[in-house]
């Protein structure tokens, strides 16, 4: 054995030593944690057991194949497909090069991410929007390759920082400009996924402002301004989001005079991004009290007027302490714009329905629900993950 296979052998075992001794400290450090170890392994392993076999085996994935321009779009025209795609590669590739600037991606995050779009891919390689789907990917790709290549490169990172946060802003009005617009699509006729993403989008977009603004006025001395804020917040939280969604459905169009009239979809996102708002609010104040008042002390000794203390440093602290809770309020968000199904929307979820209740597919829920479900938790599982990278980047947690 020469000096080389010795180093590599050496290399080995010290990998092979450590792994057991961690195992040892984290995973067999006693008889109950050791039996907890081994329920939890095994409960894993059948688990994934069942689901591969059911994934590669015993399903049969032609209702979805056949239905996925009905889970994907709804009712949208099919002529009409094209103004979609632009807004969702700018979304794909803003996505990659926040995560890549923000930390590198570990294995299992991308391991995790890879299955979710070849699952996806599987089902839209035959068609057009396959390779469209696939060069979204690509762009994803390559802009988390570019925001990895920022790392040690300042210049080029500024620059990306700021065409990544004026992008987030832009993404929103330009996806409903370019859908709407021009003789573009009624929101009549949004539906599947589609209809999903933007109801959450609008919904973050104008919520989450709007939350800020209301937190801020809640917390002004102003006793008008505090008062008419704390009734919005209060009204607003004292109700489920299905309730409002069924006022703003069939109630509000009532009380609504002929020439103000909307589309139920357009009241809908309104009552979302209130009712997103209200609750953001409460997030964003309970990070306004843990501000630490001696630093508002010290701007105003400086001379700092208030609105450059709430900006520049009591606005940023209070955001950063409850990023995590805003994330998970988004996370929520999107998984509750599943309820528009109630409200006779052809969403992802109502258009799985549809699919199987089709005669040909009875019996086919599984399929479909497995399939509704996987979109769901990619982008619920992508919004987590790039929170988590955020936070580290930020030191949120670490003292």
């Amino acid at each position: 054995m020469n000096v080389a296979d010795t180093q590599v052998t050496r290399i080995e075992r010290s990998t092979v030593d450590r792994a057991r001794k961690w195992a040892r400290a984290n995973l067999f450090n006693g008889t109950a944690n050791t039996v907890l170890t081994l329920v939890s392994v095994t409960l894993a392993a059948y688990l994934i057991y069942t689901l591969t076999r059911f994934v590669f085996v015993g399903a049969d994935w032609e209702v979805v194949d056949v239905n996925r321009r009905l889970i994907f779009l709804g009712r949208y025209p099919k002529e009409e497909q094209w103004r979609i795609w632009p807004p969702m590669w700018m979304v794909m590739g803003l996505g990659g090069l926040s995560y890549g600037m923000l930390s590198r991606g570990s294995l299992r995050d991308l391991a995790w991410l890879g299955a979710a779009v070849v699952f996806i891919l599987a089902f839209l390689a035959t068609t057009t929007n396959g390779l469209l789907f696939g060069g979204g990917v690509l762009v994803s790709i390559a802009a988390y390759g570019l925001g990895r290549l920022s790392i040690d490169r300042p210049l080029l990172r500024s620059k990306l920082r700021l065409v990544t946060i004026v992008g987030w802003f832009l993404v929103i009005p330009f996806a409903i400009i370019l859908i709407t617009g021009f003789g573009g699509v009624k929101p009549a006729l949004w539906g599947g996924l589609l209809l999903n993403v933007l109801l959450a989008a609008i919904g973050i977009g104008v919520g989450l402002p709007l939350g800020i603004l209301l937190a801020l006025s809640r917390a002004s001395s102003l006793p008008v301004l505090k008062g008419f804020a704390t009734s919005i917040i209060e009204i607003t939280r004292g109700g489920p989001l299905i309730a409002w969604l069924f006022i703003a459905r069939f109630v509000l169009p009532a009380f609504i005079p002929d020439a103000f009239e909307t589309d139920p979809i357009v009241n809908s996102m309104i009552v979302v991004s209130l009712f997103t708002g209200a609750y953001v609010a409460e997030i964003v104040r309970g990070g306004l009290q843990a501000v630490d008042r001696g630093q508002v002390e010290a701007a105003d000794a400086l001379g700092l007027g208030t609105f450059n203390v709430t900006v520049f440093i009591v606005l940023p602290q209070a955001i950063r302490a409850v990023i995590p809770a805003l994330v998970s309020q988004m996370i929520a968000l999107w998984k509750d714009t599943t309820l528009f199904a109630f409200l006779g929307f052809t969403d992802a979820l109502s258009g799985g329905q549809a699919a199987y209740n089709q005669a040909a597919f009875k019996g086919s829920q599984i399929e479909v629900l497995v399939f509704v479900a996987l979109l769901f938790w990619a982008v619920a599982f992508g919004m987590s993950r790039l929170s988590q990278r955020f936070e580290r980047v930020l030191g949120i947690g670490v003292r």
